[in-house]
């Protein structure tokens, strides 16, 4: 049975940023088929893979999820009417916890972490909403209130009156009830992230959003105060060791996420798996088996051609040209994204299908940004004499490196010494990686190893620290576990002045097909790998997003954080 975790609190404590990392750490971490259930999005992540995200659903989704997001969009549009946003936004979050119910049930989760609760939400939230103030609800009315709504039972008239008007709830609760709908329910564990009134208002107006009439000290702080009744109810119900308490008043995103996860550590499920399982850069399968997947429901249908318009089209044409049996037979080689790197520029027709898929021009503006950002940040780094030393892994052939430096002054680019690092399995990397950094003008160093392996990274930090680390276009393969190991080896091996350098991938189109063809990819937005990094000691805050047109890859530069 999955366990469900609500995380809680006032607008601006961050419980979206909270709950859409925390749901990666613990898959990472302890081995959970880890779910999240936050705004319009909901996730499962594996430790290997993801499974579910938005837009990216190959075993199907929920209707309860879509529903969320409609009705989202209309309490957003009444959030200024008292009499309709309260129903609204009841019904909103129903549907969102009846959909983490039906995909934890879908996709075999383990734990589910939501952004709020319905019923613990409602209630803190409720303080906004109740009665004269000097007769305000007890933690004992809201736990009557929750009983009414959760069994039927009956609500004194006297309680009634210090609790907001639940009668069109109650309405909404039976016909679910009557439905066997699965939206009614009371978490497992809660996270509570305690924040100031005054700075949850600083927080919410420094986002730039506009300020919805809830959002504002009086009504913060009678949340707050609703809240603080709210883990007295969990308690009763769940025990008393279900509610934890953060106060994030003064903790970065990364620190919060460790705290949070730390918390629920003695309280997360069993699992079968130790940990250790590991994901491929692409599953190898003969021709049977590759046609197999091919005229498969899943490829066939959810996906060639519910996707046809979105770039699907082409995969089938991949097998008609060069670059595509290349593709087929290697998955992203370095041999295969140097051929999307230096296509022609007047490629075949049947060539162009190939190199006009979504995912690969994707990489090739990504290429342009990285080649851009190394550029200027070497030239700042030289103007005054100093020297560079730059680690890149896993390298490929270094385009992102060795063409930047290739366009600096001889002298200056002889003040630059760079360590690549891949597994060049076939052994075809090393020689020409010397070559072209000797045409560069720069010092070379080249590491042959597995970097998800703690004996080949003590190697790679012989020649630490660097001052520019780059970390792209693995992110997504690597299993979660060594993922974050990896970010955490490179804080520790970066210069305090250092910058990281890496990317990220959101899901469209091209994951559903990827994962009907066997492909194992993790897949973070930005403000998720946002936070990521800060839990893994850089500065989240200052974190620099750069995206390409198709807003699939996104370029991240990044700072050590304090330690």
């Amino acid at each position: 049975m999955t366990q469900q975790v609500a995380v809680i609190g006032i607008d601006g404590s961050g419980k979206s940023t909270l709950g859409a990392a925390l749901a990666v750490v613990l898959a990472a971490e302890h081995g959970l088929v880890a779910g999240s259930a936050v705004g319009d999005d909901f996730w499962v992540r594996a430790p290997e893979m993801d499974l579910c995200g938005p837009d990216f659903h190959p075993q199907g989704y929920a209707i309860a999820a879509r529903l969320n997001r409609l009705f989202r969009v209309l309490s957003r549009m009444v959030v200024n009417n008292r009499a309709l946003y309260p129903t609204a936004k009841v019904l909103q979050m129903l549907l969102q916890d009846n959909a983490a119910v039906k995909l934890s049930g879908k996709y075999g989760v383990d734990l589910m972490v939501s952004d709020g609760n319905m019923f613990l939400s409602g209630a803190g939230r409720a303080f906004n909403y109740r009665g004269p103030a000097n007769n305000p609800p007890s933690a004992g009315d809201v736990d009557r209130g929750i009983r009414h709504l959760l069994y039927g039972e009956a609500l004194p008239a006297d309680v009634a009156a210090r609790l907001p008007n639940l009668k069109p709830a109650y309405l909404v609760a039976v016909v679910l009830r009557v439905a066997h709908v699965q939206g009614i329910w009371i978490p497992d564990q809660a996270v509570w992230l305690d924040l100031p009134p005054e700075a949850a208002m600083a927080r919410v107006q420094h986002r730039g959003a506009r300020v919805d009439r809830h959002e504002n000290p009086d009504d913060l702080a009678n949340a707050r105060e609703g809240y603080v009744r709210v883990l007295d109810v969990m308690r009763r119900n769940r025990g008393p060791e279900s509610a934890h308490v953060l106060e994030v008043g003064s903790m970065r995103a990364g620190t919060v996420l460790t705290a949070a996860a730390e918390a629920l550590k003695a309280h997360l499920p069993a699992t079968g798996s130790d940990g250790s399982r590991h994901g491929v850069l692409h599953a190898t399968v003969g021709r049977k088996s590759l046609a197999r997947r091919v005229v498969s429901f899943g490829y066939l249908w959810r996906y060639l051609a519910r996707r046809f318009f979105e770039g699907a089209w082409r995969e089938p044409l991949f097998v008609l040209s060069p670059p595509g049996r290349l593709f087929l037979r290697d998955g992203y080689s370095a041999g295969v994204m140097r051929a999307i790197y230096d296509q022609p520029a007047r490629p075949d027709l049947l060539a162009r299908a190939f190199y006009g898929y979504p995912l690969h021009r994707a990489v090739r503006d990504r290429l342009r940004i990285l080649q851009r950002l190394i550029e200027a940040e070497l030239r700042r780094r030289l103007a005054d004499g100093g020297s560079v030393k730059v680690f890149t892994a896993p390298s490929g052939f270094a385009y992102d490196v060795l063409q930047p430096i290739a366009k600096l002054d001889p002298a200056k680019a002889g003040h630059v010494e760079v360590v690549a690092a891949d597994l060049d399995a076939g052994g075809d990397l090393e020689p020409e990686l010397r070559a072209a950094a000797s045409r560069a003008g720069c010092g070379f160093t080249f590491l042959r190893g597995d970097l998800t392996q703690e004996a080949f990274r003590a190697e790679c930090a012989r020649g630490a620290p660097y001052d520019i680390a780059l970390f792209v276009g693995l992110s997504s393969w690597l299993p979660k576990a060594p993922f974050l190991a990896h970010l955490k080896w490179l804080r520790a091996a970066l210069a305090p002045d250092g910058l990281l350098v890496t990317d990220c991938f959101t899901p469209a189109a091209y994951a559903i097909g990827g994962a009907a063809m066997g492909y194992r990819a993790s897949y973070y937005p930005p403000d998720v790998m946002r936070t990521l990094l800060d839990y893994c000691g850089f500065d989240g805050a200052s974190v620099q997003v750069e995206s390409g047109p198709d807003a699939i890859n996104h370029v991240m530069v990044a700072s050590p954080g304090r330690t």
